[in-house]
């Protein structure tokens, strides 16, 4: 009895509930069971009794299914793992970038000029006509250079990119050159001459084959002699143009200062006129072509394998980071990743007010509705305020349920602190339009005239913002009811230098004047002269 106890206890062990053949016709080998159990074996058979119980064949068809669905779960777990390191070490900004014209975020418009200028310069080069350029302008994140890849790719244009070396490596033979006698170091305005010229004549080698003759060259990474000697820049312009085969494209990024603004330092009217380089801007992305963009990129996350990697993102998130973003498609990009990225926290967002106009057609009357939206609190793109959108908050202020301006006088003025005269100069030209009351204009001349006197006292620097905040509040709170609607911003008249010059002989009848620029005071003399002699 002890033996056949132990005898059972062995034959129903793990390795006997394994199939006895396998795919490749082998055998399983069992491992040699003791002596005394081999001569139990033979007693057995004579005794026509069987130790190796076989298992009944339903109970062999579930350990085979219990099998074949773990290694199904090893090998789709594999495949995921697999797909996970492909998906973390692949550029995820290229997997968003967009293959099509209708996958861009721009205006239908400014597609039409860049595709135009293209078959521009299609006709020019069947016509033995110089190269021809082009400068595309706009903010952060609006798409330029993805306008023109796609736009190139699907008129079939090789592109060549030009990139500043990080550095250049000096090499020596033997030890035998002294330091900066090396042949092998050249100068960068060498090294720019030679990719331009180069590259708009020849095929690079790592270009396939059978493509097209047609090549666009790129100039996104300007070198930094442009910006030392812009008559070197001028110079190499024109050598392209008696040497160059391919159009050209600067792209640069509009920026809020005009000592960092490349397009105004570098690109002058007279540069573009002398040769006729077309000047494409774009603006910001709209509201509607964000969400398009932000509806695809969430559909990209669904699929898989990103969709072992992202979380779903919510609704309101989504329009969190589009009011956030303000029209930068890259940034709305990188905060759309990181928030949705399983593990990671939810960013936190931050209530904001938005006033909605809407007009009704019977009574023609327009009415303010206040919408409550969300902004991304911690992440977001830096606020930069353009001219135009500071004149507009200026002329057309907005409050807060709490009845407080919505946009604060102090950032706007902080924003323009470094070109205070210039500001003010707009704000006189344009206020007087968008105000309904004469009280309400007395106060904001008042608020004004003071920023003047306070801007012309240059001993303290911190006057300028002083007197800049005092005069974008008073005419702000002047205006209770501003006049809506589309009015084009006038800039300021230049003052003809002959126009502000008093005569002799009105200087010594006029009394003499203070805290009042002798420009000025000419121009306000001469209207008044103006204003008598038409009534007399």
């Amino acid at each position: 009895m002890n033996m056949n106890t132990r005898k059972k206890t062995w034959v129903k062990s793990v390795f006997s509930q394994l199939p006895a053949e396998t795919n490749n016709n082998t055998t399983v080998a069992s491992p040699k069971p003791p002596d005394d159990t081999r001569k139990t074996r033979k007693s057995s058979r004579n005794t026509n009794t069987t130790l190796s119980e076989k298992p009944a064949p339903a109970k062999i068809a579930d350990v085979v299914n219990l099998v074949e669905s773990d290694e199904e779960t090893q090998h789709k777990d594999a495949a995921v793992a697999s797909s996970l390191r492909c998906v973390i070490h692949e550029n995820w900004m290229e997997v968003y970038a967009p293959t099509k014209s209708e996958e861009l975020a721009i205006h239908a418009k400014k597609m039409q000029e860049v595709e135009q200028w293209l078959k521009h310069c299609e006709v020019m080069k069947k016509k033995k006509r110089p190269a021809q350029l082009c400068l595309l302008t706009g903010p952060s994140g609006c798409g330029k250079t993805a306008a023109v890849h796609v736009v190139a790719k699907e008129m079939k244009y090789s592109i060549q990119e030009w990139t500043n070396p990080v550095d250049q490596e000096v090499i020596y033979n033997l030890g035998d050159q002294m330091y900066g006698e090396s042949n092998f170091k050249s100068s960068q305005v060498e090294t720019f001459k030679a990719f331009l010229f180069q590259a708009s004549r020849y095929r690079s080698l790592l270009e396939l084959t059978g493509g097209g003759d047609k090549r666009l060259l790129i100039i996104e990474d300007f070198p930094n002699f442009l910006f030392k000697e812009s008559s070197t820049f001028e110079e190499i312009l024109n050598e392209y143009l008696i040497y160059g085969k391919a159009p050209l494209v600067f792209i640069v990024t509009d920026t809020k200062r005009r000592g960092l603004n490349i397009s105004y330092n570098l690109f002058t009217d007279e540069l573009k006129q002398k040769f006729l380089m077309t000047h494409i801007s774009l603006n910001p992305v709209a509201t509607t072509l964000m969400q398009n963009a932000m509806k695809r990129f969430c559909t990209i996350m669904r699929k898989p394998p990103y969709n072992e990697m992202y979380r779903p993102p919510t609704t309101e998130l989504i329009d969190s980071i589009i009011l956030s973003a303000q029209g930068d498609i890259r940034n709305a990009l990188i905060n759309l990743h990181f928030s949705s990225l399983k593990g990671a926290p939810q960013l936190l967002t931050k209530p904001v007010d938005q006033v909605e106009l809407s007009q009704d057609n019977n009574n023609k009357r327009t009415t303010r509705k206040r919408k409550c939206q969300t902004t991304l609190k911690s992440v977001g793109r830096d606020e930069t305020v353009t001219m135009m959108h500071a004149l507009g908050r200026v002329f057309n202020p907005k409050y807060t349920e709490s009845n407080k301006l919505l946009h604060s006088p102090e950032d706007i003025a902080q924003a323009f602190i470094t070109e205070p005269k210039k500001f003010t100069d707009f704000v006189h030209t344009n206020y007087l339009h968008h105000f309904r009351d004469i009280d309400a204009v007395v106060d904001a001349a008042n608020g004004l005239s003071l920023c003047d006197v306070i801007l012309t006292e240059y001993r303290d620097d911190a006057l300028a913002l002083t007197g800049l905040n005092l005069g974008i509040r008073n005419v702000m709170v002047a205006n209770k009811n501003p006049i809506t609607g589309w009015m084009p911003v006038k800039g300021p008249k230049r003052i003809n230098p002959d126009h502000a010059k008093i005569p002799t002989a009105g200087a010594k009848l006029l009394p003499t004047h203070h805290n009042l620029s002798k420009t000025l005071y000419a121009m306000e003399y001469k209207t008044f002269v103006n204003i008598v002699n038409a009534r007399l």
